[in-house]
């Protein structure tokens, strides 16, 4: 199973690209940014990144085809594999209600914007794209360079979007590591690819990690850490596949539609923590690594804890130490 870590673009993008560095030093395969209007670019910093390093792989978990259409994300990942050839992994995913509400953006029909993006994408990477669709369209347009083609991974969470990732992406990135939820993604994947010719979709997962030798500490550290996964929109039928309480999950949703983010955070039980995040001491969080790569787990994607720079060092080390050893 590979292991990669994400890298956030709240601090300057020659900081972030460091971090990359440190990350492929000490032996993760990959690195992956969020693009969020609100932090530094994610363009820039994928090319900063892609400089500054020579194996490690990079990929955006995720960008969205609503803050850059569908032939822009073309580009953009045709010219990150122009500076770094079989480095670069597209995530793409519809978004959440969270920005579109900001920025009065409709997410009618996901499915199907997300399908129109997926195909103008592979189009214009294989020549010229011909798709008129009901959000996205490119109709005769192409890249004026050779594209090298690669991975495209879905963000999925409903059982709709799982399957699509399994009739179409290399991977999908989607969040959740109990046992209910692990073969309910495997099912849903699997069932989206049974007309498929070639290829699958990588089961990629995201989660939070807490490293303390103190369990019970670092699981509350690791908690609010965990606010939008449990408490965030997803469909109903899923609050059981996590193994959640239906009850704690809707007075959750109420706190963080409320902007409560202080209350929210209280009310993120341990037992949602443990459905979203792994905690404890290095050795015990390898070994949760190694259950999920038990579970057929392609990858995982890690985001450590930590309050400075130092900190979050040692957590990086100190994991690196325990899986690559």
């Amino acid at each position: 199973m590979n292991v990669g870590v994400t890298v956030r673009l709240d601090q300057p993008i020659t900081e972030a690209a460091r971090w990359a560095q440190r990350a492929e030093d000490l032996g993760f395969s990959s690195v992956w940014l969020a693009d969020h209007y609100f932090h530094r670019d994610v363009a820039a910093a994928l090319a900063l990144m892609m400089t500054a390093t020579r194996r490690v792989r990079l990929g955006t978990a995720v960008v969205s085809p609503f803050l850059r259409h569908p032939t822009l994300l073309a580009s953009l990942a045709a010219t990150l594999r122009e500076i770094g050839p079989d480095r670069f992994v597209l995530g793409l995913g519809a978004g959440g209600y969270e920005f579109a509400g900001e920025m009065g953006i409709s997410m009618r029909r996901p499915l199907q914007l997300t399908r129109e993006a997926v195909d103008i994408i592979r189009q214009l990477t294989a020549g010229t794209a011909d798709v008129r669709g009901e959000t996205f369209s490119a109709d005769g347009s192409a890249l004026r360079w050779p594209a090298q083609d690669g991975p495209l991974y879905l963000a999925a969470r409903g059982p709709k979007m799982l399957e699509l990732a399994g009739s179409c992406a290399d991977g999908v990135i989607t969040h959740g590591i109990s046992d209910g939820h692990i073969t309910f993604v495997q099912e849903r994947v699997a069932a989206g690819a049974a007309d498929r010719a070639s290829g699958r979709a990588e089961v990629c997962l995201m989660l939070d990690v807490e490293i303390g030798d103190d369990r019970a500490a670092a699981l509350r550290a690791l908690a609010p850490r965990c606010v939008t996964m449990a408490g965030g929109a997803y469909a109903d039928e899923l609050i059981e596949v996590y193994g959640l309480d239906r009850d704690e999950v809707a007075a959750l949703r109420t706190t963080v539609r409320s902007g409560d983010r202080a209350l929210a955070a209280s009310q993120v039980t341990p037992a949602m923590a443990e459905a979203f995040g792994l905690a404890g001491a290095a050795d015990e969080v390898a070994d949760g690594l190694r259950r999920l790569a038990d579970r057929g787990v392609d990858e995982v994607i890690v985001s450590v804890g930590g309050s400075d720079p130092a900190a979050v060092d040692r957590q990086l080390s100190a994991l690196a130490q325990e899986v690559f050893a």
